[in-house]
């Protein structure tokens, strides 16, 4: 795995000056998808600032995180450490690609359409309202709040109480819709769903309770799996009749919708990665064009069944459901859509492939399990077809959301998208897990 420099940046309340320092030991591509909260020590050990971390962006040899004090005061930092005006330390240096880095950070450090974080109040008005929501609930904040995640799909923080731990969680706002859409699976009342204490759509805030138990293990029995299939096997059915007040704010990845969509999903897929790294070859472009031209013949056959639409959660992964005392908690709803209900099931057994039990014929197992969910709908010769054919092609299933969020990405933008900046971290690593699941759809035999 490739190493990288990583540099730790803050910029002063008006954006001025810099303070900028480089971690201790190299770190890896992937280094601002963990924990931020000992990155953001390491930096209060060193600086004596506290800090919590606003966004990441990667370039050719730095990872760079880039932070906001927490008391948004120009605090003094430790001896041996200074704050700089940005044309001074960008003249100071002799390496290029950090007078980039700084310059695209005084640019950007206000600017973003997916993070609502990043702009001028940062983290303050988030705060702001977690502390009068605390005070109107009567609960005592009684330790230090902890950054515990910090992505371009969200950023959360462990707030300690007299009452135990709450999760103050504020999601991106390109392509997803978790506020909304859990509220009305609350609603609802089909699903076991994490406890909200209080939420603010127009803030896109959620501050939650912290759920005990933990995470589905990701090596779980078939007696287990099997439950859990048919468990959301009834979810699925049970929002039958609710997708409706929905609709105009999830993901439509209906079959109709794919079929209307693939030809424009052809011709916009060579123009979103012609620009970048991951562009496609004539070569690929005529394999891709054949597997389209399967694929709607083949979803044209699963539409001769009358299986209902259903709701999707869109990442169903052990990381995403939560043991609690016998109970199952789907949580993370996201990269909700609607969609035909075995799309869900096809993707959770191809991530949970490598873990399934392997004294029995796992993946044949629960798949018949859940098709004796459906059979109202056919019988289990043609819904077992059906399912093959959707899982043949899981690939498209994986590769379409990416195209529609890499889409929605370009299309809040008036302007191109500069790499170093929140925005750019974000289409990067879209464009990376778009051109690579793509790239297996193209190798496909459909």
């Amino acid at each position: 795995m490739d190493s990288f420099n990583l540099l730790l940046i803050l910029p002063d309340t008006k954006n001025e000056n810099i303070l900028v320092i480089e971690y201790d030991k190299p770190v890896g591509e992937n280094v601002g998808f963990d924990n931020p909260q000992g990155y953001n020590d390491f930096f209060l050990k060193t600086t004596s600032i506290p800090v919590f971390r606003r966004y990441t962006f990667n370039t050719k040899n730095y990872v760079v995180f880039v932070f906001e004090m927490i008391d948004q005061c120009d605090t003094k930092p430790a001896d041996g450490y200074s704050w700089i005006p940005y044309s001074q330390f960008m003249d100071k240096q002799n390496d290029d690609e950090i007078r980039e880095i700084a310059k695209s950070v005084s640019l950007y450090y206000h600017k973003s359409k997916n993070m609502p974080w990043v702009n001028e109040t940062g983290f303050l008005p988030y705060f702001d309202w977690l502390h009068g929501v605390c005070a109107e609930k009567n609960m005592q904040i009684n330790g230090m709040i902890a950054q515990v995640k910090n992505a371009y799909v969200s950023t959360v923080f462990c707030v300690p109480t007299d009452g135990g731990n709450l999760y103050m969680k504020i999601p991106g706002k390109l392509y997803l819709s978790e506020l909304p859409f859990t509220r009305e699976l609350m609603k609802w009342g089909i699903a076991e769903l994490p406890v909200w204490v209080d939420f603010d759509l127009d803030r896109n805030v959620v501050l939650m309770k912290d759920m005990g138990g933990h995470d589905l293990p990701s090596g779980s029995d078939i007696d287990t799996l099997k439950t859990l299939v048919i468990q959301f096997s009834q979810i699925q059915k049970d929002s039958i009749q609710h997708l409706q007040s929905v609709s105009h704010f999830c993901n439509d990845y209906r079959v109709d919708t794919i079929l209307g969509k693939l030809d424009s999903f052809l011709d916009q897929t060579f123009e979103i990665l012609a620009e970048t790294r991951y562009r496609l070859t004539q070569d690929e472009l005529v394999r891709l064009k054949r597997n389209i031209t399967c694929a709607s013949e083949l979803l044209e056959t699963v539409n001769d069944l009358p299986i209902p639409d259903t709701i999707q959660h869109g990442d169903v992964r052990p990381g995403n459901i939560r043991i609690v005392e016998g109970k199952r908690i789907f949580y993370d709803w996201s990269c909700c859509a609607i969609s035909h209900p075995f799309i869900e099931i096809i993707l959770f057994l191809h991530v949970i492939r490598r873990n399934l039990p392997a004294d029995v014929q796992a993946k044949e197992i629960l798949v018949n399990v859940y098709l004796q969910e459906w059979l109202e709908y056919g019988t289990i010769e043609e819904l077992r077809n059906a399912f093959s054919i959707l899982d043949d092609m899981k690939e498209l299933f994986m590769v379409y959301p990416d195209y529609c969020w890499v889409d929605a990405i370009h299309s809040a933008s008036n302007e191109p998208i500069n790499p170093m900046s929140a925005d750019g971290w974000l289409l990067e690593r879209r464009n990376y897990y778009f051109a690579r699941v793509l790239r297996r759809f193209i190798e496909k035999v459909l």
